[in-house]
């Protein structure tokens, strides 16, 4: 039931189960624990999700209770800083594919999170991780989504943090809490109060992460594009820092309309 929500499968429990896979398989060809990884100064290192994206066969809404599912999983690297999996839920009926794409971060200042900087474990002999010659095209659609600006806003709001349930327990807005503020604005942007919640439901999600926050900051929600589908909606939206502005997620969500 822990992996159930609104009569299907949880997104939320998705999110944190596909990561903390990804996660394990990087300390695993580490061969450390996550609370030990330092940069070469002893800095500490935080996995830092940069690109997650899900895409499934049928709206979540569609997987029941009980069914068994299948987790395969693979993971590689871009020298020592950019670490890249893919991994797939399926049985005979449905499936679904995630890519993931995360980095090291060290904190620029104990008591922000707005000044995060870049930092790469060592790698040790004999790693299990395989290196890749080149950037993953995964990546360098992260690059190009980085580089370019957001297209007019088409809705806006503000959202509060919520430290309870928002914050991980290093003090950093969970990677996996980005879609569920989008949801939640998402909401007030099509102006059907609760019933749009329990009329869709998420086919495939494609996050871009650039930046964190702090537990008492403010987000604003941008819509910047909707397009309408065979079976529901696409919407491009982003999250961004209610204080200086400062891009912190674009995401590209479809949605299919399950009941009503």
């Amino acid at each position: 039931m822990p992996q159930m929500a609104l009569g299907g499968l949880s997104e939320s429990w998705l999110l944190k189960e596909l990561g903390d896979a990804h996660w394990a398989m990087i300390t695993n060809g580490l061969g450390a624990a996550s609370s030990t990884l330092c940069d070469g100064n002893g800095e500490r290192l935080y996995a830092t999700f940069v690109r997650l994206r899900i895409e499934a066969t049928t709206a979540l809404a569609r997987f029941e209770e009980n069914e068994q599912l299948a987790l395969d999983a693979q993971i590689s690297r871009f020298g020592a800083g950019m670490f890249f999996s893919e991994l797939a839920l399926a049985n005979q009926d449905k499936s679904i594919r995630a890519s993931i794409m995360s980095s090291f971060t060290r904190r620029g200042s104990p008591t922000s999170n707005e000044s995060l900087q870049k930092g790469q474990p060592a790698i040790p002999p004999g790693c299990s991780i395989p290196e890749v010659a080149a950037m993953p095209e995964f990546g360098q659609g992260y690059r190009q989504r980085r580089n370019a600006a957001p297209p007019p806003s088409l809705f806006e709001t503000t959202y509060d943090i919520i430290p309870y349930h928002d914050i991980n327990g290093v003090g950093l807005l969970y990677f996996a809490t980005y879609p569920l503020i989008s949801d939640i604005c998402e909401l007030r942007y099509v102006g059907r109060a609760n019933a749009w919640a329990l009329e869709s439901s998420t086919v495939s999600r494609d996050v871009c992460y650039f930046a964190n926050c702090n537990a008492h900051d403010r987000l604003t929600y941008r819509v910047h594009a909707r397009r309408d589908t065979a079976d529901g909606v696409e919407i491009e939206s982003s999250l961004a820092r209610l204080s200086d502005g400062a891009l912190m997620a674009y995401l590209v969500t479809r949605k299919a309309v399950v009941r009503g």
